[in-house]
This record gives C-alpha cells, structure tokens and sequence, in this order.
C-alpha cells in the first residue's frame, strides 16, 4: 500500500502503553474508550494514524462524467445547482423530507429559483430536526474537508455555495477523491449510461461497471438487448447471444457488475430451462405488458443466470444491493428482509462466482456475516453502510473481523453521485473504523502487532485483490 505504516513503525509509535493496556495503568472500559479518544495521544491516535494514511480502494459510486459537470455548472436547466443545494441533492434529502421538507420546497432547494441564503432559509427548521443522522453528518464532514467549515448557517451559505461552484473546474474528480479523501481509484456505476459507460474510457482514478438491470434481472422490454444484438431479437436464443456480445464488447473493460435489482423484486433468481421460458418470451417478443408477473419473472431469472455465466467467464465480481432502500416512503422491508435468503441458491448454483453483497444488507447485517463465514464465494461491502447507520456499520465491522476471514470485506464506497460528498463519507468510514480496531485492541481481541495488516487488507488490499483494475487498464491501452 502507498503511505503505509509497517507493524515495526505502529509498534513503535504505539509504544509500550499498549503493552500497559491501551489506555496507560489506568485503563478505561471499551464503553468509555470510544469515540472521546479518537484524536488523543497514545495508542488510539497511533491506529488513526495509520487509517488516515492508507488510501481506500472506492467499490461504489454514481459519480456522473467530470465534463458533464464542467459543462453544465452555468446551465440553469442542469439541476442540482452548484450551490449549498447540491450538499443536499443525495441522501441528505430523503432525510430532510422525512424530517417534513416538501417535495416541491425540495425541488427549489436543487434549482436556480431561489439564492443560497433564501435556500439555507427553506431548509433550516428541517436541518435541525435531522442533523443527527449520519447523511446529515455527511454533509458538515465534507463542508470541513473541502472547505474548512465546521457547519452551514445563513452566515456562511453564500461563501460556500461560491466555493462549489469555483471548485468545478477540470481536474476536480481527482483532487477532491485523491488529495482530499485519500482515495486510490473508484468504481463507478453508472445510472444513466444504461448497460456501460462508453463516453470515457477507464483510468488510474475511475472504472465501470456492467449493469445488467435493463438487460436481464429487470428486463421490461427487449430496447437494450437490440442496441446489443445487431439486430431485432425474437428468440431467447438470440437474447443469450446479444448477452454474450455484450459481454464480449464490456466484459474486459469492466471492474465488475453491478445489479439493483433489489429495488423491484425479490432477489430469487430460480433455475429455469431454456425450453419451458421460450414460449413465453415469444409471447413477450410480441407484447411485453401481455406478460403476467410470474411469467416476466421466469424470463428475468433466465437472463440474470446467463449474464452470471458470462461474468463468470470474464472472472467479474457479482455486485448485488441487498438491504436498505434508497428515498423515502418506499421501501417494502419484507422483501429486504429476504434479500439474503433469497439468495442463497444462486450463490451455491454458482459456486465460482465472487458475489459481493452491497451495503452491510442493513438492517440485516448479521445474515451477511453468516454467509460469509459459511460461503467461499461471498464477500460484503461496507458501501453506504457509514451514513445510513454509522454506530452499527462500527459494530458491523468488529463482528464481521472475529466472525469470517478478514479478506471477504470491503469498507468504502461512498455511494454518491456529487463528488463533494465523497471525502465527508471516507471521514466517517475512517472514524469507524478507527474506533472498531481499538475497541477490538482495546478488548483484547487482537494484538498490536496484527493492526498493521489487518487495516492495509480491510482499507486497500482486499479490494485491491479482488477487482483486478490493471486488467481494465490494459484494455484500453493503458
């Protein structure tokens, strides 16, 4: 890992209090060592230390093209604006609306009507209600991190509503993820490039995903397996060929896939022969809405397991959403509660596939950890996880580490599609995870001379080993 601490040097500056116990000869309980210490002398600070400097492997981002931010940033039909408002654009807003914010004070809040002082106005009795929460944590740690103020209030929303905007310049990606956040490289999956993005190419900062949402686990219409096939497709058989050719087209490209198919369906992907779903995709050839939602089902789950095949082929992580929703009220948390036993068949009918399992499957964050732990093949992603639930994506961490091998883990994405959000999120993951390696040095449950290793494999290399970027970047020449 680049700015590395090796155990020599933590050991070192660790120094022997640990040997002492971590907090002197007067040790403290874990419950009163917790969040007062981080930035203290001693041990503690030593582990911060040592997360501040490891750069994050980045899993997870919606970060739409640079240029199309440069470009747009004076567009006044291009909305969020850059202004206070697009601290807000993402997550924080499902928050503000909880807290009683209207949709249509929402839609002002991202727009050009109104200035930053009158926007700070509208939302300022609904901040305060939710400024508890970790998406509201998110926005004062990044207000900190790129700007240098410790919150937003009617006195300062002009300056830093002037600060966003001057930022958006060429070359802003790569500051804000590499010199502010300390981030080596990101993955990115694109919302509106629908199967993969091909208006820029890969580098050393960003990567792509394959989506297989519009052509296979929530296949609605056969639009994008046409774009694909070079011609109209009629037959499941020619479907499985426009899937392989994408394959072939992306495959080498791509960092992984990535699937959200969570968001409208259960996540059972059954095995379904070819020759039972035929007739019924003729039938959806002709006319998609004639189609019963069992029978859009049994074509689904028949495309997803061939587009599981092709990444298996082309040796791609599986990127499943589990847990959570997105928005706000939305969320059917009965089919969440299922995500991951729904999953289960897949993972043991693909028994060579790397399935990521995405944001902690919160709240069901225990279930993940079990398939972990009984499952070669499953690996868990800590993206989103630190704003949705900052205390229990703590707890999550110190369970999963004495519960399943430490390489089947990854702790950073950011999950955003503002840039200016991402360094606040990396400040909270850190945090978490500073506080859950010294609570777990703290209790005794590992030794000085494992945090070395054990930060450099859950912060870089585990991803790092994982999703196999030079092969991306000898794709396209790189």
């Amino acid at each position: 890992m680049s700015k590395d601490i090796n155990r020599r040097d933590f050991i070192g500056l660790a120094g022997s209090s640990v040997g002492v116990g971590i907090f002197g000869n007067n040790p403290k309980s874990s419950k009163e060592a917790d969040i007062g210490n981080i930035g203290s002398k001693g041990p503690v600070s030593e582990i911060q230390v040592l997360v501040e400097k490891t750069p994050f492997i980045d899993t997870h981002e919606h970060l739409p093209p640079e240029s199309e931010r440069v470009s747009n940033k004076d567009n006044r039909d291009f909305t969020p604006t850059p202004d206070i408002g697009l601290l807000f654009s993402h997550y924080a807003n499902s928050d503000l609306q909880v807290a009683g914010l209207s949709s249509g004070d929402y839609n002002k809040l991202i727009s050009w009507e109104l200035s930053p002082k009158d926007k700070w106005n509208l939302i300022s009795p609904y901040y305060e209600k939710c400024r508890n929460t970790g998406y509201l944590l998110c926005v004062r740690e990044s207000l900190k991190a790129l700007f240098g103020e410790e919150d937003l209030s009617e006195g300062n929303c002009e300056k830093i509503s002037e600060m966003i905007r001057e930022g958006i310049q060429p070359g802003f990606y790569r500051r804000i993820l590499r010199d502010v956040a300390n981030i080596e490289y990101v993955q990115i999956n694109c919302l509106k490039s629908g199967v993969f993005r091909e208006s820029e190419p890969a580098s050393d900062l960003i990567c792509f995903d394959i989506s297989t949402v519009g052509i296979a686990s929530s296949i609605r219409n056969l639009k994008s397996l046409n774009k694909f096939s070079g011609m109209e497709v009629t037959s499941l058989k020619e479907a499985h060929n426009a899937i392989e050719h994408i394959f072939e087209k992306f495959g080498p490209k791509a960092i992984a896939v990535k699937d959200q198919s969570a968001y409208g369906r259960k996540l059972l992907y059954e095995r379904v022969k070819d020759e039972d779903v035929e007739p019924i995709f003729k039938k959806f050839v002709r006319k998609p809405s004639d189609l019963l939602p069992e029978e859009l089902k049994l074509i689904q789950d028949n495309l997803f397991r061939k587009c599981i095949q092709c990444a298996t082929e082309y040796k791609l992580p599986i990127k499943l959403h589990t847990g959570y929703f997105a928005g706000f009220n939305g969320m059917d948390l009965s089919r969440v509660r299922d995500n991951l036993c729904d999953l289960v068949p897949l993972i043991k009918d693909f028994p060579n596939t790397t399935f990521v399992l995405m944001h902690i499957a919160y709240p069901y964050q225990h279930e993940l950890i079990a398939l972990c732990k009984h499952y070669r093949n499953v690996y868990a992603d800590m993206c989103w996880s630190w704003i949705i639930d900052p205390v229990s994506a703590t707890l999550f961490l110190k369970e999963f580490l004495l519960t399943a091998p430490m390489h089947k883990i990854f702790t950073f994405g950011g999950d955003y599609t503002p840039v200016e959000l991402v360094p606040g999120h990396a400040r909270i993951a850190r945090k978490g995870i500073t506080l859950a390696i010294t609570q777990l040095l703290s209790e005794g449950w590992i030794t000085e001379s494992e945090v070395p290793e054990l930060l450099d494999r859950i912060i870089h290399r585990n991803a790092s080993e994982t999703f196999d970027l030079p092969r991306v970047l000898r794709a396209y020449g790189v």
